[in-house]
């Protein structure tokens, strides 16, 4: 298998009118190197990344609560095409956007605990779109 260290994420795009995407890099010894993914595979890593980060986090701070934290710099939300939920789209000020397709009982619950204003940690119930639980 090849090794490519990366020194520089020189330039990004779309290939094959959105069927891909294309990594342009400068490895460690000063060469470009360009590495193509299609769509799916292009998902799969944009999927695994922020876990990634998180387990980097850990290893290098001994602590199993280091979490990669993104910093929310603006949020937008819609209305979904077919009503059965919500968009909610979340963006740093650097670039990363995400977009979740939110049910309608997951909105129901996530609503309630913003609107109580929680200082502790909650997470949704993420089996059954069920009540929201405060953990210690």
């Amino acid at each position: 298998m090849m090794n490519i260290r990366c020194a520089a994420l020189t330039a990004c795009g779309i290939t094959q009118e959105g069927h891909g995407v294309r990594l342009d890099l400068v490895d460690d010894e000063g060469r470009g190197v360009s590495v193509e993914l299609s769509f799916e595979q292009a998902e799969a890593v944009a999927m695994t990344l922020p876990s990634l980060l998180t387990c980097a986090l850990r290893a290098l701070t001994g602590k199993e609560s280091s979490r990669y934290i993104f910093s929310l710099d603006h949020w937008a939300v819609e209305q979904s095409n077919d009503c059965t939920g919500l968009l909610l789209t979340l963006a740093t000020g650097g670039g990363f956007q995400v977009c979740f397709g939110v049910p309608a009982e997951a909105c129901k619950g996530l609503g309630s605990v913003l609107a109580k204003g929680f200082d502790r940690s909650s997470r949704g119930n993420q089996t059954n779109g069920g009540p929201l639980v405060v953990l210690n």
